[in-house]
C-alpha cells in the first residue's frame, strides 16, 4: 500500500503506558504501520489522572526522541504527539494545555467502557467552552453507545446476538447520532472491525459504519505481534462495506479534517 494513511490513535511509544513495552517493540510496530501504509501516527498515551499521568510536555519530548530513532533507523513516518484522555472528573482542568489532535480543534477522549451516556452532553460542553471537540475513541467498545439499549438492556442485546431480533438500526435520536449533531466526531478501530474485542464490539462497528458515524480511524496499537494480521484483516472487512475508495478517505482522515 502507498504511504498515505493517518492513525488517529496509537499506544507506540515506548514505556510510558500499557502500550509498547520497550524500543524495540516500538520499532518493530513502526515498521508494520509504514509497510502498511500510515504516513502519519498520533502518539496517543493515556492520560488518566492517579493511573498514567502523561502530561503534554512528557509526551511531546517522548515523540521527539522516537522521531529522531525512526528517522535514524529509515522508518517513513511523522509522529504527532497526543493523549487519550480520559473522561473523568479531572479532565476540565486538563483542557488549557491539553494536545489537540494534530492542528484540529478535536481532543481524542476515552469514554469509561461501561459508562451511561449522561457524562457525555456536559463534555461536550465543557469543551466546547475551550473551543474543543471530542473526538471520541472507539465509540463500538462503549456501552454507553450500545443500540441494544434502546432495546431492553441484557435482553435486547441477547436478542440480537441470538438473531431472534431484525437487524438494529440506529435512529435518528440515539444519543450517538445526537451527539454527532453537537459536534462530537468518532474514531473506529481497525481492530473492532477486525473481530479483535469480540463479536458484539464487531457488530456495533459496522453498523456505525454502516450509518456513516465515523470521521477517521486508528490502530489503537498496543503491541508487534499480530499488529499486520489486525490491519489487513479490519482493512478488509471496512472495504467490503464502503469500497476502497470510502475506505481510504476514512484512513487519510479527510472526513475529519473537513468537520465531518
Amino acid at each position: 500500500m502507498t504511504s498515505e494513511f493517518t492513525d488517529f490513535h496509537c499506544h507506540l511509544l515506548p514505556a510510558l503506558d500499557d502500550g509498547a513495552v520497550n524500543l524495540r517493540e516500538s520499532l518493530s510496530m513502526a515498521r508494520t504501520l509504514s509497510s502498511f501504509g500510515f504516513a502519519t501516527v498520533h502518539c496517543t498515551p493515556h492520560l488518566i489522572r492517579g493511573g498514567y499521568e502523561n502530561e503534554p510536555a512528557r509526551v511531546i519530548r517522548a515523540v521527539q526522541l522516537m522521531q529522531r530513532r525512526l528517522d535514524d533507523e529509515g522508518i517513513h513516518l511523522r509522529l504527532v504527539p497526543g493523549n487519550e484522555h480520559y473522561l473523568d472528573q479531572y479532565l476540565p482542568e486538563m483542557l488549557p494545555t491539553a494536545l489537540r489532535a494534530g492542528n484540529s480543534r478535536y481532543l481524542l477522549v476515552e469514554v469509561p467502557f461501561h459508562s451511561g451516556p449522561e457524562l457525555l452532553r456536559p463534555m461536550v460542553q465543557t469543551l466546547a467552552s475551550h473551543g474543543l471537540a471530542p473526538l471520541i475513541a472507539h465509540p463500538e467498545r462503549c456501552s454507553a453507545f450500545d443500540p441494544a439499549r434502546a432495546r431492553g438492556g441484557l435482553w435486547g442485546a441477547l436478542a440480537m446476538v441470538l438473531g431472534n431480533e431484525p437487524e438494529p438500526q440506529i435512529d435518528e435520536g440515539s444519543e450517538i447520532v445526537e451527539l454527532k449533531r453537537l459536534g462530537c466526531r468518532f474514531q473506529g478501530n481497525l481492530g473492532s472491525f477486525a473481530g479483535y474485542y469480540g463479536y458484539e464490539v464487531r457488530e456495533r462497528a459496522l453498523l456505525f459504519l454502516r450509518h456513516g458515524l465515523y470521521s477517521c480511524f486508528g490502530s489503537d496499537a498496543h503491541r508487534g505481534e499480530k499488529l499486520w494480521e489486525m490491519l489487513t484483516a479490519g482493512y478488509a472487512v471496512v472495504e467490503s462495506v464502503l469500497g476502497e475508495a470510502g475506505t481510504r478517505e476514512l484512513l487519510r482522515g479527510t472526513l475529519l479534517a473537513n468537520g465531518a
